[in-house]
């Protein structure tokens, strides 16, 4: 290259310089850091469910937190209303609720008799159906019964107890608690109880500084409550509390694990170098390689997450290569070769390098994560920006750079040497790695579930257990999802859907549902003209056995959904109805203990307007549908790299030059199972990038302009820079980063120790 022309790149490249350094002072104030969880998961796109309903139960079930506090032996409820009250002073929260005052129960009890006639229970409404008599004896089971305490006032008033019936049903649904003094009790095995408080936030569960804060005030709060009330206990419930450990996790991971990793490299520059320049040079690199990928993230996604910046630390080894790759050059031949001459040799292998891994890179957007997509785009960007870097300045930059043999040449030539003349090595070492593959990969279990992927603390699944086991109500998000072009349609369609439901209960297929009680106006109508046939002959028949009522009042007594959602009724309820801007109406029907998910999807698929939502099964679908796709995509680059490498080197050596990317991947996959992780989709991303990455160490072996020694050196410490970001993943506590970083080193490390096999033969041992 013409040192004119290079000259000009050079210049060029510092107006490209500035101009993004200009384009990040403008797109910082137009953008925005997002730290929430459930932006770095896939869009969930459950076909039968329109996303406006799918989404907005979501983020309002995402929002709730329950708690259920047991007072000390012989406190009573005092220490639950302090609780109550303590909650209620916390600004995070918001409709933070406990126990039914005496006017709320009078208020719910007035509403059921103002509406009784159109609120009729199923039991009571089967009742009637089978003929008047059924419902008579059950009236006067009620009358002559020494517990039901029936007084003549409720009998005048409601002759046909509709009222005290809703009642009765309503107990039913509250999964075997019971009130007391105005709040929801269950009573444990050991005899302690158990009342119960809900609440909201005001924030998203998934944003993580809002979450973090929340979680710390919550348990400030309930570390001063036991204190209060020594011998009192607290459990909790909410996303919000398994959002924040896994976002605490992993952000502790990352940062701590990228912060060792990058002073690891830096000192093992200094080491190798004894010069500040190339540890200078490497961060200038890096940081223009931050810059770029910044503001590509910022312009592409109009955001950036802060999981983005903290994975991207990852790159740092890979972007410190390109640096590394040039200064050994110029360190072992500066005084041999001008600047733009070492530049000239090594550019076909750091441009074929840069090409490889931005591909590998790139390939990581087909991957349903946005965090990863985004990861994608930053790396891309950062690693080209960081290569230009070192090619247009550093031939400038590198002027005083010590110029001396390569550091440890000793122990480089004797290890090119081995591949030479050692046949244990050249073709002892490559079989040891594909016995080593194949042991391992006959280990290999593959497992989609999403639930093994992140392994919550042990305190949170006692509570939630004990949760489960005092309300009959599981956490384990599995929802029918009934909706339709009006509230009316929505009632109707669901009512459509409770038999199946009542049969699906009967054959095991569920353990339990809850559904709202509303009828439609359809199904009110139509009791109002039951009562009204069944009236009069129940009103005989009590007459006949003694009990004397006047005739009901059987006027319409209709019931809209406004009037019951902003009623007290609805308590405990609205959570499971939602009424779109347009008209659109929803209710969401949570269904405990499922042992068939795919015949409750065939269920859905039944009833017009219903849908079946798992949402750790429709991820678990996600993740395997993606890892064979993966798959199919690595198998499709592997070929098309075998193509590259027949169609330059020619057989065999061709060949010869394919087994180190082989056996790289085979590796990364076995190391999963002598590790006794599982493969999945995660373990195919992290194989994306050990053939992009690992790929590089045979291209540096083969650029013919190159020689052995300095392309050793230069190997060795792009892999050792590239373990010690990649490597440290290894010991997170998050299985799915755990993994991810097994295969990656696992890989890499393979691909540099089988690097030298691809030389040709009269370059083995060639000292220079």
């Amino acid at each position: 290259m013409h040192p004119d022309l290079h000259r000009k790149l050079a210049q060029s490249w510092l107006l490209i310089i500035v101009l993004l350094v200009a384009a990040l002072f403008w797109l910082l104030p137009r953008s925005q850091i997002n730290s929430s969880v459930l932006a770095l998961l896939p869009q969930q796109q459950t076909a039968e469910v329109p996303q406006a309903f799918s989404d907005g139960f979501t983020q309002r079930l995402d929002r709730q937190l329950m708690w259920l506090v047991s007072p000390p032996p012989g406190a009573g409820v005092q220490p639950a209303d302090d609780w109550l009250r303590q909650l209620q002073t916390l600004p995070e929260l918001t409709q933070v609720a406990g126990p039914m005052d005496a006017q709320r129960q009078q208020e719910w009890g007035a509403f059921f008799f103002k509406h009784r006639n159109a609120l009729l229970d199923d039991e009571t409404r089967q009742r009637l159906k089978s003929g008047a008599e059924a419902q008579s004896q059950w009236i006067l089971g009620q009358v002559y019964s020494a517990f039901s305490g029936v007084s003549g006032k409720e009998l005048a008033n409601d002759p046909l107890l509709l009222v005290r019936a809703s009642q009765m049903a309503q107990q039913q649904n509250s999964a075997g608690m019971a009130l007391d003094h105005g709040w929801l009790m269950a009573r444990d095995n050991q005899g302690r109880n158990w009342y119960l408080l809900h609440g909201e936030l005001k924030a998203s569960s998934y944003d993580i500084t809002s979450a973090k804060h929340t979680v710390a005030a919550l348990s400030a709060a309930k570390d001063a409550f036991e204190a209060r009330w020594p011998g009192a206990k607290v459990l909790e419930r909410g996303t919000i509390f398994y959002s924040n450990y896994a976002s605490q996790q992993a952000e502790h991971d990352l940062s701590t694990m990228g912060a060792a990793s990058v002073l690891g490299v830096f000192a093992l520059i200094l080491l190798m170098f004894r010069s500040v320049l190339p540890l200078l040079l490497s961060l200038l690199s890096v940081a223009i390689g931050a810059l770029s990928g910044t503001v590509f993230t910022l312009w592409i996604f109009g955001e950036i997450h802060v999981m983005t910046l903290v994975l991207s630390t990852s790159i740092v080894g890979i972007s410190a290569d390109y640096t590394l790759y040039f200064l050994t050059e110029r360190r072992v031949h500066g005084e041999v070769n001008s600047p733009l001459e070492s530049l000239k040799k090594l550019f076909p292998a750091l441009s074929v390098a840069l090409l490889t891994t931005v591909a590998a890179y790139l390939m990581l957007l087909i991957a349903p994560f946005p965090g990863l997509q985004q990861l994608a785009v930053f790396a891309a960007a950062g690693l080209s920006a960081a290569c230009i870097t070192v090619m247009c300045w550093y031939p400038y930059l590198s002027t005083r750079l010590p110029v001396g043999p390569t550091p440890g040449l000793a122990i480089i030539m004797r290890w090119l040497l081995a591949w030479r003349s050692r046949k244990a090595v050249r073709f002892g070492l490559p079989l040891l790695v594909l016995v080593l593959v194949v042991t391992g990969i006959s280990r290999l279990k593959i497992n989609d579930d999403i639930a093994d992927l992140q392994s919550l603390p042990a305190d949170l699944q006692q509570q939630e257990q004990h949760i489960a086991a005092l309300t009959g109500q599981t956490n384990d998000q599995k929802w029918l999802l009934v909706y339709g072009d009006s509230a009316e349609q929505t009632l109707q369609r669901l009512e459509a859907l409770r038999p199946k439901l009542a049969q699906a209960k009967e054959k095991g297929v569920i353990d339990g549902f809850r559904a709202i009680s509303l009828p439609s106006q359809a199904q009110q109508q139509r009791d109002l003209s039951l009562l009204r046939q069944r009236a009069p002959q129940i009103v005989t028949q009590l007459q006949q056995a003694g009990v004397t009522v006047a005739p009901p009042d059987l006027s319409a007594q209709k019931v809209e959904v406004p009037q019951w959602l902003n009623s007290v009724v609805s308590e405990g309820w609205r959570l499971l109805w939602l009424t779109l801007p347009d008209g659109r109406s929803a209710t969401l029907i949570p269904v405990n203990g499922v042992h068939d998910s795919a015949a409750m999807a065939v269920l859905a698929a039944s009833t017009p307007g219903a849908g079946w939502i798992d949402r750790k099964t429709e991820f678990s679908s996600l993740f395997s549908q993606y890892r064979v796709y993966l798959t199919y995509l690595l198998a499709l680059a592997v070929a098309v790299i075998a193509a590259v490498y027949l169609w330059r080197f020619r057989l065999p050596h061709g060949l010869i030059c394919l087994l180190p990317t082989l056996l790289s991947l085979g590796m990364g996959i076995a190391a999963l199972g002598f590790s006794g992780h599982n493969l999945n989709l995660f373990s195919l991303l992290a194989l994306i990038l050990v053939l992009g990455i690992g790929i590089n160490y045979t291209l540096f072996f083969t650029n013919p302009r190159g020689t052995p020694t300095t392309s050793m050196f230069a190997i060795f410490m792009a892999v050792v820079t590239t373990l010690l970001t990649f490597g440290m993943l290894v010991f997170s506590s998050t299985q799915a980063i755990s993994s991810f970083g097994i295969v990656l080193s696992a890989g890499i490390l393979t691909a540099f120790l089988l690097s030298p096999l691809t030389l040709p033969a009269k370059k083995r041992g060639r000292k220079k």
